[in-house]
């Protein structure tokens, strides 16, 4: 889409982004897919549905709503709580699967790229340096959001698989075990619950 230069000076990048919405986010959507192997990465493209694609349908949908609460609304501030609820579940999903941590959280920083990259086309748009710093302080803000709530699925999932070995271990010394009877018969050898 052509950007009227007569436009208003400010909130030039603000409008730009609202008014090229829907080609913004299918190229971020296309990043952020692309970095998953190479054959996961079509079928998470081509598929639509939901069950049959949860992780294509989980990045269409979230990547979009986080879009539209960013920069729907130009002359406010992005509501950071609805943005955390948006991404809690897509994180969640990117926490348990093979990314580094790096890696998981790295399709924030794509919407940069994108957007760079989608400005740098436009010919007719000439961005101001106050307004490419208010853009990545919004999206470092959303990164820090990001992070926590990956950091938290982490812990999540650790504290999960050591609960699980703990009570592995409790069932196998205390219930059963043919070990632990012989612990009981030696002397010295106490198992603590």
């Amino acid at each position: 889409m052509a950007f009227n230069k007569v436009e208003n000076q400010e909130m030039r990048l603000a409008r730009f982004l609202e008014e090229n919405k829907g080609e913004i986010q299918q190229r971020w959507i296309n990043r952020v897919l692309d970095g998953y192997a190479a054959d996961a990465s079509a079928i998470f493209k081509r598929e639509q549905d939901r069950f049959a694609n949860p992780v294509g349908y989980s990045t269409r949908h979230t990547l979009s709503a986080v879009y539209s609460l960013l920069f729907d609304q130009p002359d406010s501030e992005p509501n950071m709580e609805q943005i955390r609820n948006e991404l809690a579940t897509f994180v969640k999903i990117r926490a348990v699967q093979t990314f580094t941590p790096a890696s998981a959280v790295l399709f924030i920083f794509d919407l940069k790229t994108v957007v760079r990259q989608f400005v740098g086309q436009e010919r007719n748009l000439v961005v101001i340096a106050a307004e490419w710093e208010r853009f990545y302080d919004i999206v470092d803000r959303v990164a820090l959001v990001v992070f926590d709530l990956y950091m938290a699925s982490r812990e999540r999932l650790f504290q999960t698989q050591i609960n699980e070995i703990k009570s592995m271990n409790y069932m196998h010394t205390q219930h059963g075990c043919s070990a632990s009877r012989l612990a009981d018969k030696i002397p010295g050898l106490t198992v603590n619950p």
